[in-house]
């Protein structure tokens, strides 16, 4: 019996995850050979300290009476105050647990707003290229997805505000801006702070809101780097945080900050689909924060994959000719721009199959064809000591196809 007469007018959006395609394709060939993988968006779990969590998790499940039964929708009390004071001290913004929901991962709270905000048709600017996730989910709700190039210093700021000026213009609803400022996804990027201020300007000029992804937010490598919000006058920006990146992204916990308008609309959608996060991990973050022990993770973490990334890029410099990279100041990735005349799509397939290496092609990040011959690399997840040998393989074909 066929169903699919019966499918919602939504389902004419879906689209399935690119990355988690991939994925799945290079866990078939793990099964039977080795891979050296640069396409995954995690960080490596040797640094995760899961004999930590282990004891913590003990002792949640055995004194927290209520630690396997539902939280408030919007979190627990004791969470939500414990991020408010975590954005004060680690960003600058100052919060109360009131303007704090928690939410399965920054991924829930993203696809939250879409539901929130997006009615079909309405245009939503992001930058070009942006994470491939919030693109094909916010496609779901019909969002018409207008892109704006980056460069060194993140979003081209006065691009954007030419592109909001034209739609406005035509009669076009912009609802909303999506920006990844810090550790951009896939491009490694950090936007200056110059232009985190003028984007807040064009929100206010323009009566915008902007969603602020911070997931990358504390893993930075150089310098020091206040949010969108900080600078956020009005509740404008929309905070989505993650513990994820840091702490591990089996966790699933993850928040938005908002003003309490959005906050509690956002309550009512999110209480229907799944009553809570994980309420142990709720605990357990919670634990983690309270106890201070979260410098000495993170730290562990910036350590770690500043070695890796210098490991890549020193490979980079060696093995790969006639493609373009960047340095990410932030973040898990590095873009690589392969030679013009490589489809990304089909080197990443030859990569795999031939050389048994696994990256990212870039494209489906990309809101035109100027990622066609970009790849993704990630330098956390893989192992140390694979880390050059795997690029050297990359080089190898770079070399062929040129």
């Amino acid at each position: 019996m066929s169903v699919s007469h019966k499918f919602s007018y939504r389902v004419n959006f879906v689209k399935p995850s690119p990355i988690r395609t991939l994925v799945s394709k290079i866990s078939a060939i793990s099964a039977t050979r080795k891979v050296i993988s640069f396409a995954a968006g995690e960080p490596d779990p040797n640094v995760i300290p899961r004999d930590l969590y282990s004891t913590i998790l003990g002792k949640v499940l055995h004194e927290e009476t209520k630690s396997c039964n539902y939280s408030p929708t919007e979190g627990l009390p004791s969470l939500r105050r414990s991020i408010a004071d975590f954005m004060w001290r680690y960003e600058g913004v100052k919060t109360s647990e009131d303007n704090v929901l928690v939410t399965v991962g920054g991924s829930q709270a993203i696809d939250l707003l879409g539901k929130l905000f997006i009615d079909p048709g309405d245009h939503v600017i992001l930058e070009n290229p942006s994470y491939v996730n919030t693109i094909v989910d916010w496609e779901f709700y019909g969002a018409r997805l207008v892109g704006v190039g980056v460069d060194g210093e993140g979003v081209d700021t006065h691009g954007l505000e030419a592109v909001v000026k034209r739609l406005l213009s035509e009669g076009r609803k912009v609802k909303l801006v999506y920006t990844i400022p810090t550790g951009h996804n896939p491009a490694g990027i950090v936007m200056s702070e110059e232009r985190r201020k003028h984007l807040v300007e064009i929100a206010s000029r323009y009566d915008l809101l902007v969603v602020e992804d911070a997931a990358y937010n504390h893993l930075v490598y150089e310098g020091s780097y206040k949010p969108l919000s900080h600078y956020d006058k009005e509740g404008r920006v929309v905070y989505v945080g993650s513990f994820s990146k840091v702490l591990g992204t089996g966790l699933r916990i993850g928040w938005l900050s908002a003003p309490s308008e959005i906050v509690e609309v956002v309550k009512a959608i999110k209480g229907p689909s799944d009553m809570c996060a994980p309420v142990p991990m709720q605990l357990l973050v919670d634990r983690v924060l309270r106890e201070g022990l979260y410098d000495q993770i993170k730290r562990r973490a910036v350590q770690e994959y500043a070695r890796k990334r210098d490991t890549m890029m020193s490979a980079l410099d060696e093995y790969v000719q006639g493609a373009a990279y960047n340095r990410p100041r932030g973040g898990m990735f590095i873009l690589l721009k392969l030679p013009a005349r490589v489809d990304s799509e089909v080197f990443a397939d030859m990569l795999l199959e031939k050389y048994g290496v696994a990256v990212v092609p870039a494209k489906p990040f990309y809101l035109d064809d100027s990622g066609r011959s970009s790849i993704r690399l990630n330098f956390t997840m893989v192992e140390m000591d694979e880390i050059e040998e795997g690029i050297k393989k990359l080089g190898l074909l770079v070399r062929e196809l040129s």
